[in-house]
């Protein structure tokens, strides 16, 4: 589909190009302007919803404290009432003294509930199970030597015993703290503040004060200060302890931060955490008392209610500025395109063997230069088809001079055949096999014109060298090579090798005692050939070494000859001219590297490009 609609843009003609281009250009633009518009004033809309959400929380946050304030005064005065000072010990009551203290307490706590009316019940668990509570339903007494009260088992209970202060907990009703009561759904679910009484030697008791949840809703989330969305109050390990959908509390709540510091990302035991993030605002405020902190959702549908209305508008900005845009490049990109239309018109008639059509020039000095350009090019092709004609003669008359020296090759090799057949008859075998060496080397050169062969071929031409010259020294030279297969048909440089074997063969151990060999690898790794050879010569000298290497570096005009005066002395010109060819042909970061031990041997290694399009057929 995308292939089909690319072929059929590019076969529209200029000026639907122009415009298509300039209206997509155009459009993208807006689009891209009005996105970013849109994004800047949607985070601008989420930072102010931010602060102002903050900025009630935070007037909020003091009503809160002020009650939870008041009943930590309430808890520290039990803590110091003369009912506490000391243990109650308390096994049955059995007596009218335990009769009087018990109801002494229910007395006092009734009082203390008269005088703030938001506390709903104020229990005390004693350090050795005895438990006096009172409500303003009933008034509850128990000795539970065995700790099996709920209270001893919760974590409330482990809080309060690790707090010197007042901890705060949520998820209890009046049923947790007045067993035995009918159940009614009407009961009130409990925030409860604990702390622990202690005398001068150890711990004695626990007294816990009940608040009711929605009293203490009413303070954080007052309809009052005009706040969207919903609040939930949470305790200090993320317990939820007060919200609208009450069988969210008691459930943890996971908190991770996003951009800002008070705006999360909110995961909940139930309901659905994706539609709870996709579709709220939700603010993290922690109180600075007590270890509470509150969550607040601002649903996006009523933060973002009145950006609907700027969508709108930019989308009829939009399809207004495209039509605006589309009748001005019709006549704008119109007068651009005139005066290349009728350059394509010559181009044409050019184009159909009319040589030497010319145009009026154009007076905008752009399409001016264009057509005086037109007019250079249609005399210059005049004036390269009679040159054409000329040079077709020339090649007619080399054709037949290259046939007459075809002639020359073949008599060479005729007489060559001569030779070896005379030495054959004469028992002449070393002569035989130099001639036919001879006649191996000179085939392929005169056969193959072009500066490069395959490797394989490089290495027959190296093979047949070698036999000539071990005839020539008299002294075998061991030569092996190990050649990976992949890389024989890769194309190289003719004579690539033999000026490095003829270097080694000149500087080779003369010492009897020492078997002279050269050997060659090639392998091909990442697209490069390594060629590696090695002898056990007589090496090269510190000094001459550094001096070649340098030469070898150097990233010197290679198309310059080289002026063998001007070489340091003892280095040859071969190796140098190796290096500028391959470097000719494959760039600088190809070419020939030195490494040398004198008396010990050299290594040369040559780097190639390889380019497997390029290879030779398999033969």
């Amino acid at each position: 589909m995308l292939r089909l609609l690319k072929d059929k843009a590019m076969s529209l003609k200029l000026k639907s190009k122009l415009m298509l281009s300039f209206m997509l250009t155009s459009v993208f633009i807006l689009l891209l302007f009005a996105f970013i518009f849109y994004r800047y004033t949607a985070n601008t809309l989420l930072e102010q919803s931010e602060k102002s959400t903050l900025r009630s929380l935070t007037q909020l946050e003091s009503n809160l404290t002020h009650v939870l304030d008041t009943v930590n005064t309430v808890s520290r005065s039990i803590l110091v009432s003369s009912y506490f000072s000391d243990e109650l010990n308390l096994d049955e009551i059995d007596s009218s003294d335990d009769v009087r203290l018990v109801n002494d307490v229910y007395s006092y706590f009734t009082e203390l509930m008269t005088n703030y009316e938001y506390i709903h019940s104020i229990v005390y668990y004693g350090d050795n199970g005895i438990i006096i509570g009172s409500s303003n339903q009933k008034n509850f007494f128990q000795n539970d030597r065995g700790h099996s009260n709920f209270f001893y088992q919760s974590s409330f209970y482990d809080d309060i015993k690790t707090t010197d202060g007042p901890v705060l907990c949520g998820g209890f009703n009046y049923k947790d703290f007045f067993p035995g009561s009918s159940f009614n759904s009407a009961l009130p679910r409990y925030i409860s503040l604990g702390r622990k009484l202690k005398t001068i030697q150890n711990t004695t008791g626990y007294v816990v004060v009940n608040i009711q949840e929605s009293y203490l809703r009413s303070l954080y989330h007052d309809d009052s200060k005009k706040l969207d969305g919903e609040s939930m109050l949470l305790d200090a390990h993320s317990r939820i302890i007060s919200a609208a959908d009450k069988s969210l509390i008691g459930t943890t709540a996971k908190m991770q931060s996003m951009d800002s510091k008070n705006a999360v990302s909110l995961t909940l035991e139930k309901g659905d955490n994706k539609a709870l993030n996709e579709n709220n605002q939700i603010i993290y405020y922690p109180y600075e008392n007590y270890g509470l902190s509150i969550i607040h959702e601002v649903p996006y549908n009523d933060l973002f209610k009145d950006i609907n209305k700027l969508k709108a508008l930019i989308a009829w900005l939009l399809i207004l500025f495209v039509i605006l845009a589309l009748v001005i490049s019709m006549f704008w990109i119109y007068s651009i395109t005139r005066p290349l239309n009728a350059l394509i018109s010559a181009m044409k008639t050019m184009g159909s063997g009319q040589i030497g059509v010319r145009m009026d020039e154009a007076r905008s000095s752009d399409f001016g230069f264009l057509t005086y350009q037109f007019n250079q090019m249609s005399q210059n092709i005049q004036t390269l088809v009679r040159e054409n004609q000329v040079i077709q003669e020339e090649r007619h008359e080399l054709a037949l001079q290259n046939l007459q020296n075809q002639l020359n090759p073949h008599f060479l090799y005729n007489t060559l055949n001569t030779i070896k057949w005379m030495a054959i008859v004469s028992k002449a075998d070393n002569i035989a096999q130099c001639v036919t060496a001879l006649g191996n080397m000179l085939q392929p050169l005169f056969r193959n014109t072009k500066t490069t062969w395959c490797l394989k071929e490089e290495l027959q031409y190296l093979t047949n060298y070698l036999c000539i010259m071990n005839y020539r020294t008299g002294e075998p030279i061991a030569f092996s090579s190990d050649i990976a297969p992949e890389i024989l048909n890769c194309p190289v440089p003719k004579l690539l090798l033999q000026p490095l074997v003829e270097n080694a063969i000149t500087y080779s151990n003369p010492s009897a005692d020492v078997k002279n060999s050269i050997t060659l690898t090639g392998v091909q790794k990442n697209g490069v050939i390594y060629l590696l050879l090695k002898d056990n010569g007589l090496g090269i000298s510190p000094d001459k070494l550094s001096v070649l290497q340098n030469l070898l570096a150097s990233h010197a005009d290679c198309t310059t000859p080289l002026d063998r005066s001007a070489l340091p002395e003892g280095i040859g010109i071969g190796i140098l001219n190796i290096s500028r060819r391959i470097k000719l042909q494959y760039g600088n970061a190809y070419g020939l590297t030195v490494d040398s031990e004198e008396g010990k041997g050299t290594a040369v290694t040559i780097t190639l490009i390889d380019s497997p399009e390029a290879h030779f057929p398999i033969s």
